[in-house]
């Protein structure tokens, strides 16, 4: 799929999103909290068990239940999910498919309590008890590989759903992996020669099922290039027999339920397994086509519903008249796993486009202080207050968005208080460009370099289009950090550059960081050596949340650099930098005059002065090459006939705006 379609899919995916809460509220019950299994509600006062549980697991997955009034009271519908006796539409007591559902919504709703509340929940005695029972039955349901209900086959589904329940839980012992995964190769196996010579008794749900219980069992790199063939082919081979409306063939029945019949795979309820496991993404990235088929025949098949919103039937049971809310809340479920595939597609498609490198499928990293350790630190100046610049961009900047960053992958955005754009500005040769770098890599998020010759490589008269093609495809991107680098001249005040930069800016470049700002899936970035020439629409409030001056390193900071590198090279390591100017009688620490000097290098500047020290010996031919350096340094220099690069920076201070903290 192009980029046009990708984008179009995934509006229409968030158009039926939107209609998740309101449409499961149709079929919600006040007093329990639980859900109906039918519109009409036949039995009221008694809502579903196993439909309450779909429904959770939906709302729960897309985070509507957080933002419900229904979170208000997740404790209470989980303990009635934990104790009320566990059956459904007259099947035997504690069999696995209801077990299984309603332990995974207790779970699901445990996690929408705080932490201290979810640990008293389950170490409450009677909770624990019924966890470890229910437990108990899913691990005897799965003993010999693969789970099944009475008198009915072995069935992939149900396997499933016990070993994800299991595994959520923690309780899924290796002996029991071990033989669901070969069940599962064997049931490929099967469903292979049966699929392909067209069998009556062929199950594309068997087949996929079974690729996800063997896809989420094994360890990554522990599968033989035959069997990650096979895993492939069998996506391929479960899309070749899509129907043209976009469904496909009934499964085998499942079970019976004994009060309204045979029970069916649905498709929606099997497309959000195969799309929820992360390893099947490469796989699937080449069905987009027929995903979208599958979303958009939703429209054809959906209810309009008397409160509200919209409900699909499953058709399994000709005697229930409308739409269930469990295949609602498939649906939904559904609609929100493939949003996420189609995001990831159009990251790859705006990468592609600008022809810069992307990896695959990135995931935030586990949060910790460790951010950029071997970028030499600069100091960072708040009005009389000196800190610095690593602390604080991490404290203020990168430590919020990597808080915030798995959010983001599960389909959100950074909160309206997470800073998630910032102009980088100071003099050349301060590592602007590598900072943005060492933040991307924090977040193991991909970097989108971008410079003006993006804008222009279709030439001047086309850079209002190709400005907003490139735009475009950011505003519908996320988890990348989008870094504007050499881009001075494009943000030079409007009066000072040509009518084609101006209509850039104007038309393409300000409506879309507005947009950007609303959406709030990426990290911009604007690198610039001149903040004074920026356009004063680009750097007010609300296009930008930080703007940093960016300054040559601490003088602390290139001496210990300095001291790891020799140790690095040398052994046994030889005389640091300090140690000797120490040696030749200008000793760093007690001469301040030396040390500003110093100081005011940048990093590469430093390095090249310290290979010109160590040819030094004596003070005289040290002192006057520290002397030559600084007169040629980037900070000595003229900026303009009146002003050196040192002025003018110090003049700029007043430009930054640090965040909620610093205004």
């Amino acid at each position: 799929m192009n980029f046009d379609a990708l984008e179009t899919l995934r509006l229409y995916l968030i158009g039926l999103r939107d209609e998740q809460r309101t449409s499961l509220a149709n079929y919600h019950d006040e007093g329990s909290n639980g859900f109906y299994h039918q519109y009409a509600r036949p039995t009221p006062g008694k809502p579903s068990m196993a439909s309450s549980a779909t429904c959770v697991l939906s709302l729960t997955a897309t985070d509507e239940w957080s933002t419900s009034g229904w979170c208000e009271r997740s404790e209470a519908l989980a303990s009635t999910l934990l104790h009320e006796p566990w059956d459904s539409a007259g099947l035997d007591p504690n069999n696995v498919f209801t077990v299984g559902f309603a332990l995974e919504a207790v779970h699901a709703l445990i996690g929408q309590l705080s932490a201290d509340r979810a640990s008293a929940f389950e170490a409450d005695p009677a909770h624990s008890a019924r966890f470890a029972e229910g437990e108990g039955y899913l691990r005897q349901a799965v003993k010999d590989g693969y789970a099944k209900i009475a008198k009915y086959p072995e069935s992939a589904y149900l396997t499933q759903l016990a070993v994800r329940v299991l595994d959520k839980r923690g309780k899924l012992e290796t002996s029991d992996k071990t033989r669901v995964e070969e069940c599962a190769w064997r049931e490929i196996h099967k469903q292979f020669a049966l699929i392909t010579s067209q069998s009556r008794s062929a199950d594309l749900f068997q087949l996929a099922y079974s690729i996800i219980l063997v896809t989420s069992l094994g360890r990554p790199g522990n599968f033989q290039p035959d069997q990650n063939l096979m895993l492939r082919s069998g996506i391929d081979l479960l899309f070749a027999n899509q129907r043209r409306d976009g469904g496909w063939p009934r499964s085998q029945p499942l079970f019976h339920y004994p009060d309204v019949g045979n029970a069916y795979c649905y498709e929606y309820e099997m497309l959000t397994q195969l799309l929820s496991e992360d390893r099947l993404g490469e796989a699937l990235l080449p069905h987009l086509e027929e995903l979208g088929a599958a979303a958009y025949g939703l429209q054809r098949d959906s209810f309009l519903l008397a409160g509200g919103g919209h409900g699909w039937s499953s058709g399994h049971h000709p005697q229930i008249i409308g739409p269930e809310s469990w295949s609602t809340a498939s649906v939904f479920h559904f609609a929100h796993v493939l949003d996420r595939l189609v995001a990831e597609a159009i990251r790859r498609a705006t990468f592609e486009y600008l022809r810069v490198p992307l990896t695959p499928f990135a995931h935030p990293r586990p949060n910790g202080p460790d951010f950029a350790p071997d970028f030499v630190d600069c100091p960072l100046r708040r009005g009389n207050e000196i800190v610095s610049l690593k602390q604080y961009l991490f404290a203020h900047f990168v430590g919020p968005l990597a808080k915030e960053a798995e959010k983001v992958s599960a389909g959100g955005k950074f909160s309206d208080l997470t800073a998630m754009s910032a102009i980088f500005f100071g003099p050349p040769g301060t590592s602007k460009t590598e900072l943005a770098r060492r933040i991307a890599k924090h977040l193991d998020w991909a970097i989108a370099a971008i410079d003006p010759s993006h804008f222009v490589r279709h030439g001047m008269d086309q850079i209002q289009a190709e400005a907003d093609k490139i735009f475009g495809m950011l505003t519908a991107a996320e988890r990348v950090v989008v870094l504007l680098d050499e881009f001075d001249e494009m943000v030079k005040d409007r009066h000072q550059v040509s009518e084609v930069l101006s209509r850039f800016l104007t038309t393409a470049m300000l409506p879309k960081l507005a947009t950007i700002n609303h959406s709030r899936k990426i990290v911009f970035i604007v690198a610039t050596n001149y903040i004074d020439q920026f356009d004063l629409a680009i750097s007010r409030p609300g296009r930008f949340d930080l703007i940093i001056q960016i300054m040559p390193p601490g003088l602390e900071g290139k001496l210990a650099f300095d001291k790891v590198e020799r140790q690095k090279v040398n052994a046994p390591p030889s005389e640091s930098l300090q140690e000797r100017l120490g040696r030749l009688g200008i000793p760093l620490d007690a001469t301040e005059q030396w040390a500003a000097k110093i100081e005011a290098l940048t990093f590469d500047e430093f390095r090249a002065m310290a290979r010109a020290l160590d040819q030094c010996e004596t003070t005289l031919a040290a002192a006057a090459s520290i002397d030559e350096h600084f007169d040629r340094c980037t900070l000595s220099s003229a900026f303009d006939n009146e002003n050196t690069w040192a002025d003018v920076c110090k003049e700029q201070e007043s430009k930054m705006r640090l965040g909620p903290s610093g205004r």
